[in-house]
């Protein structure tokens, strides 16, 4: 079965993380210590996020450091069912954006209003 075909987000995440330089277990561990992660990994959502400093982009990437002067959500992975993730993301503390880069850590940094994101229900990768 190719990746892409598969419903399930953990081999979705996998895929993402082969031939990175990053490990996700070791990524999962980070949010696990920072008091402020959120770390999901079942099958039908994988999501890795921590609040950010949202015009500080070098440190989103020290997943288990906190950020007591967060203003965003920075979502370092998130694979699976959107619905779910949207669903989930009106239980979480409100900062005004959230903060994403496309693909392999792109240079394009993404900055999204958080509650307009929820209540539309879709991210626009423009």
């Amino acid at each position: 079965m190719l990746w892409g075909m598969s419903r399930d987000a953990r081999i979705l995440a996998e895929h993402y993380y082969t031939g990175s330089s990053r490990v996700l277990s070791d990524d999962l561990a980070a949010l696990g210590r920072n008091p402020q992660g959120v770390a999901m990994y079942s099958p039908m959502l994988v999501a890795l996020m921590r609040p950010v400093c949202s015009s500080s982009p070098r440190d989103w990437q020290e997943l288990a450091t906190p950020c007591p002067e967060a203003d965003a959500w920075y979502v370092h992975l998130l694979a699976g069912e959107l619905s779910l993730a949207l669903k989930l993301g009106n239980r979480l503390p409100e900062f005004p954006l959230l903060c994403f880069q496309r693909g392999a850590r792109s240079c394009v940094i993404h900055r999204h209003r958080w509650m307009q994101t929820l209540r539309r229900g879709s991210l626009c990768f423009q």
